[in-house]
């Protein structure tokens, strides 16, 4: 293990391996055991990156070096991160340790050009207590080129693997963000030889006046329409599987609910959530949808953000 930088805040030796970005936050340890596993579980390297990123501020003292003080904290977290790899996941997992010259957000989504996923703790040291995701997570999962896993300071974390048998849930609503999820969900899934559930949730309309539509009158046709969506999801899933998630035990749910809440209830019993990067609704110039920031923000266990291969 090596902690090194080559001076311009690009770390080299990052092809295909877990990257997880760390700072002295409780969710940076969950976020480092995570990555570590998956990393281990995967059979790829874990590139361990804390930025030593320092702003020019007004009235700096001539001669003070912040930067180096810096570098000296970087190397003694960088040291015991490593060290906690070891203890936790023993010599067999190949971890590099390196620091970046660019602020974190930049340094992670530079490190996902090649990376084959990027691991993030849901809030970092600088996260105010009643926020449940940092500025640095949000970023990271909006503008990352890999997949990202955002995880939480309560997630659950050992060298089984994610998850500890608990199914994969992942949300479709029929976009191409969707079915990107879906197929990263079965190879997650068949992966870590677990179950699959694929949620896909609508909404009642809100009607002029703002009174919300009434479905009695027209029950039969919400049940045709119910039992269409079924058979629409399940052709995604056997659309979306392949060679190696052929034998992946798979439940479909339609359910009318807001879509982020209907994740959020069934992830509660998930080892992982997956969501895809922007659904049916979202805009060109939105790299994150509603849904999946929601997600993100009021989960409880593990959200990869799935992103299609570069």
């Amino acid at each position: 293990m090596s902690t090194r930088d080559d001076g311009r805040g690009q770390p080299r030796n990052r092809e295909n391996a877990i990257v997880v970005g760390v700072d002295d936050s409780s969710a940076s340890q969950s976020a480092l055991d995570w990555a570590a596993g998956e990393a281990q579980s995967r059979g790829l390297g874990l590139l361990v990156l804390h930025s030593v990123n320092v702003p020019a501020l007004p009235g700096s003292v001539k001669g003070s070096s912040p930067k180096r003080d810096l570098a000296a904290v970087a190397r003694q977290l960088l040291r015991a991160a490593t060290e906690r790899v070891a203890t936790r996941f023993g010599p067999g997992l190949d971890v590099r340790a390196e620091t970046s010259d660019l602020a974190p957000t930049q340094a992670l989504v530079s490190a996902s050009r090649t990376a084959a996923m990027v691991v993030v703790g849901s809030r970092g040291s600088n996260g105010a207590a009643p926020l449940s995701l940092g500025s640095v997570s949000t970023r990271v999962s909006a503008h990352a080129f890999s997949p990202v896993a955002v995880v939480p300071a309560s997630a659950a974390s050992g060298t089984e693997g994610h998850g500890g048998g608990r199914p994969v849930v992942v949300g479709v609503d029929g976009s191409s963000g969707a079915e990107v999820a879906l197929r990263f969900a079965l190879e997650e899934a068949a992966r870590t030889e677990t179950g699959l559930v694929v949620v896909h949730a609508w909404e009642a309309p809100v009607l002029i006046g703002g009174s919300t539509w009434d479905p009695a009158p027209h029950t039969a046709v919400l049940e045709a329409q119910a039992t269409g969506a079924q058979e629409s999801v399940r052709a995604m899933v056997r659309e979306a599987r392949g060679p190696h998630t052929e034998q992946v035990p798979c439940s479909v749910e339609v359910v009318r609910d807001q879509p982020a809440h209907a994740l959020l209830v069934r992830g509660e019993r998930a080892g992982l959530i997956v969501v895809g990067t922007r659904g049916r609704g979202g805009f060109a110039g939105l790299l994150l949808g509603s849904v999946s920031r929601t997600v993100l923000h009021h989960a409880t266990v593990p959200v990869v953000v799935a992103r299609a291969p570069a």
